[in-house]
């Protein structure tokens, strides 16, 4: 079964845009719900954390599912992203992906990022964005690279209005395309918070919706 890590590298991934923070607020705890064809088979947890200022600060993400069919898929993923001014300044995460296992650090250097996989040191330019889906600014970015595996991804983005219903509520939203080395659409509210994930694996329709309180 192809991997179903595409979005969840979205470390899964996220976050959002300072703009979506009450300037009173330090801390933000989220679920989302994960499903594949139609039937719930995980959950992802995510917690933002700001600074004085509204900005984001950290992004901390945990998630976990089983895919039962032929055959029994596990994966499990706890990511941490630190931000500063808009702009990513380190990420650490563990990811087991049906027992392959990556330990992924990206850590930003006057000139480009120094990442480490699984113990081997690489590279990646400061334009390339992590498909943190959770971050409204992915959604102005041309150039990813994956969470899990730090591999660069190039994309191109579509956008357009669009309701969407989530939780039995529809809201008005902008609906992003994105092509390329990774594709998937998402879908924003008016206050740039991911209302809606989806994205097709292996003939799978796997779609991923914010939990409503």
């Amino acid at each position: 079964m192809q991997r179903l890590t595409s979005w969840l590298a979205a470390s899964l991934v996220l976050g959002f845009v300072a703009a979506a923070a009450a300037a009173d607020k330090t801390h933000e705890n989220h679920f989302a719900t994960i499903q594949v064809d139609g039937k719930k088979i995980g959950q992802v947890h995510y917690t933002l954390t700001y600074d004085e200022q509204g900005e984001i600060e950290a992004l901390k993400t945990n998630a976990s599912y089983s895919v039962l069919g032929f055959e029994v898929y596990h994966f499990s993923q706890d990511l941490t992203e630190r931000w500063q001014t808009g702009e990513l300044q380190s990420m650490d995460g563990h990811t087991n992906d049906d027992g392959d296992k990556y330990q992924a650090s990206v850590e930003r250097k006057p000139d480009e990022y120094a990442g480490l996989l699984n113990g081997k040191g690489l590279t990646l330019p400061h334009d390339a964005f992590p498909n943190s889906v959770w971050h409204y600014q992915i959604t102005e970015q041309s150039l990813l690279f994956n969470l899990t595996d730090l591999r660069l991804m190039n994309v191109q983005v579509s956008k357009r209005e669009e309701s969407v219903k989530v939780g039995g509520k529809s809201f008005d939203a902008e609906r992003f395309d994105f092509t390329g080395d990774w594709q998937a659409s998402l879908w924003f509210d008016q206050d740039q918070q991911l209302l809606k994930l989806e994205y097709k694996v292996d003939g799978r329709d796997v779609v991923v919706t914010l939990d409503q309180s």
